[in-house]
């Protein structure tokens, strides 16, 4: 009597591909940003209070007063006075301090124009 023989279904191969997703994801948010049109970086250089906190305790004084002019700070004062200035103001831009307040009375991207439709394509994507 002739056996049958059975086939297994393999399972999927897993595999290392040697592409570095995180760079993918990043590239993919900055496409993103190109298409909503945001051109603003964050002058502090992070958005976490603790690093930045960390940051300004090493900085020397002419450090702090040029990172006080990028953020639109004016750099006057002691180093501590600076520092804390530059706390306050931190706290400001990442907690959308009374000068961030906005109204949008339409959509900021047209959903049937050309860009509308390349951030709808991004946005389904993922």
């Amino acid at each position: 009597m002739a056996r049958k023989k059975t086939t297994k279904k393999s399972k999927p191969m897993e595999y290392s591909d040697g592409k570095d997703h995180l760079q993918e994801a990043v590239k993919e948010a900055q496409s993103l940003e190109d298409i909503l049109g945001i051109k603003e970086k964050n002058p502090f250089g992070t958005s976490e209070a603790s690093k930045f906190e960390q940051s300004i305790e090493t900085m020397q004084l002419t450090e702090l007063q040029e990172l006080a002019v990028n953020a639109g700070v004016f750099p006057s004062g002691t180093k501590l006075t600076l520092k804390n200035k530059l706390k306050k103001a931190f706290r400001q831009y990442n907690h959308g301090g009374s000068s961030k307040i906005v109204q949008v009375t339409r959509p900021i991207v047209d959903p049937e124009s050309e860009q509308g439709k390349a951030l709808l394509r991004v946005i389904r994507e993922q």
